[in-house]
């Protein structure tokens, strides 16, 4: 077989892009597409067909990317839970060392980010938990969104022992509370971030005080 044979036989390059590229962008398309459908009309609304409609893609491209629908919504919660806790972790590396600067520092910087897109609240805080093919992944993504808070209220309050049982409680009722919170606030309200920022720092820091653990089971 001539060189010239073999490149005709191999992958096509399109627009200078590899195959693989070209993969990767649709593939990119249609969360964007199922994010745009979950976090404006739900996640009921985000079929396969909706969702190419949404992409400008074939039905023949979604089957390339996921085996099912439930794979998109899953890859689409992903996306916007992992987004969050990357700005979490990264606000945690240049924020004060001081507990309730720090804690403020992070609140802001998630608040910001789930304000400057909408879709990505009704996402987290609603969508996961009303689709039933997200809720085992719903509850992985609550600790991979909490646990670094967690860990960084234990940090502060040191002093105290405190179980798994305790960080783990604590973790879903702060979730729990911010979820509802930012719900309320991204759907309709006329409280400036500032004051949501300020309430939510002080709820976050009462939390991190309560401490159900046992005496000497630590």
């Amino acid at each position: 077989m001539t060189d010239t044979e073999t490149a005709r036989s191999g992958p096509r390059r399109w627009r200078g892009l590899e195959p693989e590229d070209r993969r990767a962008a649709r593939r990119a398309q249609l969360i964007e597409a199922g994010m745009q459908i979950m976090g404006t009309e739900g996640a009921a609304a985000a079929t396969m067909r909706a969702t190419c409609r949404e992409a400008a893609l074939t039905e023949r491209y979604f089957y390339e990317s996921f085996g099912s629908r439930d794979e998109l919504l899953v890859a689409v919660l992903d996306e916007v839970v992992l987004g969050a806790r990357d700005t979490i972790l990264a606000a945690l590396e240049t924020a004060p060392v001081e507990p309730p600067l720090l804690i403020r520092h992070v609140v802001k910087a998630f608040t910001a980010y789930v304000t400057k897109d909408p879709r990505r609240g009704r996402i987290m805080f609603v969508e996961s938990q009303a689709e039933p093919a997200l809720w085992d992944r719903g509850r992985e993504l609550m600790a991979e969104f909490t646990n670094p808070i967690s860990f960084a209220l234990e940090a502060m309050y040191g002093g105290e022992k405190r179980d798994a049982v305790n960080s783990e409680l604590n973790s879903v009722g702060l979730f729990g509370a911010l979820a509802f919170i930012y719900q309320a606030h991204t759907q309709s309200s006329k409280i400036s971030r500032k004051r949501l920022v300020e309430h939510i720092s002080l709820m976050i820091e009462a939390q991190a005080r309560v401490n159900s653990t046992p005496a000497g089971k630590a």
